[in-house]
């Protein structure tokens, strides 16, 4: 998008990702573990002096902390019981919902301007850093007992 300032639209678009996963892995045969698909166009992080840059840089952040994610998810999902992998999906998807509606607040400090998505994908690398601690102490106990 030329401005970059999506965020809205892509809170909703997310919304609407989550609703469709939570129902496709509710009614699946064989759970499987959640991964995250960001909506965004991620664009290489070369210029960090421009918001669009900045942006961008931070994109560059979120996607590798998604992998790091996705990784642990798939650590965890294979040492939890049929009703865990449930709640862990469901966990997965509030977690996610939470992380867009929090980034949106902040982000809405700079509404209608060009920091706005800045502002959101900075906070979405944060939380998912924060999310890739979690994530680790509950693999550490999992793997304790």
């Amino acid at each position: 998008m030329q401005t970059r300032n999506r965020v809205p639209a892509v809170v909703g678009v997310v919304v609407a990702v989550l609703v469709l996963a939570t129902a496709a892995s509710a009614g699946a045969a064989t759970l499987q573990p959640p991964v995250i698909k960001e909506l965004f166009t991620p664009l290489k992080c070369t210029h960090a002096q421009t918001t669009v840059g900045m942006e961008a840089c931070a994109e560059q952040q979120i996607l590798r902390s998604d992998k790091t994610i996705d990784s642990l998810n798939a650590q965890i999902f294979s040492g939890l019981s049929t009703s865990g992998k449930r709640d862990f999906i469901s966990g997965n998807d509030a977690w996610l919902k939470y992380r867009a509606a929090f980034c949106l607040s902040e982000s809405d400090i700079y509404q209608g301007g060009t920091l706005g998505g800045v502002i959101y994908a900075l906070c979405a690398a944060t939380v998912n850093t924060a999310h890739v601690k979690e994530l680790q102490n509950f693999l550490g106990t999992l793997n304790q007992n």
